[in-house]
């Protein structure tokens, strides 16, 4: 069980999600899909009791009853308590990762529990390959030690103790151990395929490392496609799916932070101080965007202070019929995004995904100077770039990197 890399949704930027509490002051969130997922995952679980109890017996030094496992209820009580421990293990997994990228000054904003698995959200991932190397591996290192500490218990557990303990401790042991192993696999972004470009990254750039991983992620994410449907299992499948997919946008992501490396938003930003009141009418409005040729402003109220921004979009949900009676006020987005003059265009970027908006204001101080764009950066982009030409809808859709499986 993994989790494909957050640039493509969900992710936890974009997926809704219940935080629950927070472990070392990380915010703690479960996605509605891992809500969905449970109730099929114990059901999966209780309906193969006796396969998993021969492993079981293979390594428990107590050996346990089939029959008393079959029994009655029994099944789902130790799919409930069997699945709830994986996800537990998910959790110090994700923590793993997290502690080490603490270590060397990394924040954490969050981690989210998911249908794939857990998802360490980080304020940045490293490019020293040293450092994702330690942060990727802490992961995997993780689930190998609860899978020992699972394994030594059940020579602590007396013989005399409930066979459904005995059977849930020990498919614990197994099921991290197997996590680790599959997490292991250098299907980037998996941990061994971020272990894999950290290696490559060595004696390679960033960018073109990046690019072979992807490359070898994506050829493992169609060999799980292949398997999952043909040994007709569906999860492998849907997560070979989404390896395929997060490879690729990952190879992107890296591509672009490289090319808007030293770009900020006042290299970029569309000065035209043209703003509109509150209190335009969309009729209004709607004629001078005709006018001026543009598709989107600036909202001021009436001490000339940002109010929002307002958008063709958010101009065309107004019926015909209201368009001469309705103000800007009624539809333009508050509390827009914003930022500094001196904000990485690359950050711009991710504030752009993370609001959904097709433009951000930018601030300095409390004074408006203008406002960026998706068109803009897709432009500059365009004129630098060697991968050919990028749509305007596909930057927002491609969020900056932010967390390790």
């Amino acid at each position: 069980m993994t989790n494909p890399y957050p640039a493509i949704a969900p992710t936890t930027s974009y997926m809704r999600s219940l935080t629950i509490g927070s472990v070392l002051g990380i915010p703690v969130r479960i996605n509605f899909s891992l809500l969905l997922f449970l109730p099929i995952l114990v059901w999966l679980i209780a309906g193969q009791i006796e396969l998993y109890a021969d492993l079981v017996n293979a390594i428990s030094p107590t050996a346990v009853d089939v029959e008393t496992l079959t029994e009655g209820s029994t099944p789902w009580l130790i799919g409930a308590v069997a699945a709830v421990g994986l996800f537990v293990g998910v959790l110090l997994h994700e923590l793993g990762h997290s502690v080490t990228a603490m270590r060397y000054g990394i924040g954490i904003a969050s981690i989210t529990l998911w249908i794939f698995g857990g998802l360490a959200r980080m304020e940045d991932l490293p490019e020293d390959w040293s450092i994702e190397f330690w942060v990727a591996l802490a992961g995997p290192a993780t689930s190998v030690g609860i899978a020992g500490v699972c394994y030594l218990a059940l020579f602590a557990i007396p013989s005399s103790a409930p066979t459904i303990l005995i059977f849930v401790v020990a498919w614990l042991a197994v099921i991290n151990l197997s996590l680790a192993v599959f997490n292991m696999l250098p299907a980037f972004p998996m941990d061994g395929g971020r272990i894999f470009r950290a290696l490559l990254a060595r004696n390679r750039p960033y960018v073109e490392a990046t690019a072979i991983a992807s490359k070898t992620g994506r050829f493992f994410g169609v060999a799980m496609v292949v398997v999952g449907l043909l040994s007709f299992a569906p999860l492998l499948a849907l997560v070979g799916f989404f390896v395929y997919v997060a490879a690729g946008a990952e190879s992107r992501i890296v591509t672009l932070r490289d090319l808007l490396r030293d770009v900020r938003a006042d290299d970029l930003i569309q000065t035209d101080a043209s703003t509109v009141s509150t209190d335009t009418t969309v009729q209004e409005l709607l004629q001078r965007m005709f006018e001026d040729r543009r598709t989107g402003y600036p909202v001021v109220d009436a001490d000339g202070r940002l109010a929002g921004l307002v958008s063709l979009g958010a101009l065309r949900s107004v019926p015909a019929t209201d368009r001469a009676t309705a103000t800007v006020a009624d539809v333009m987005t508050q509390n827009p995004p914003t930022v500094s003059p001196a904000t990485p265009a690359f950050e711009v970027l991710e504030r752009l995904a993370e609001s959904g908006s097709d433009r951000v204001a930018v601030l300095d101080g409390d004074r408006l100077v203008g406002t960026l764009d998706n068109e803009a950066i897709v432009a500059y982009i365009d004129l630098v770039q060697g991968i050919g030409p990028m749509t305007e809808t596909e930057a927002p859709e491609v969020p900056p990197p932010d967390g390790y499986a």
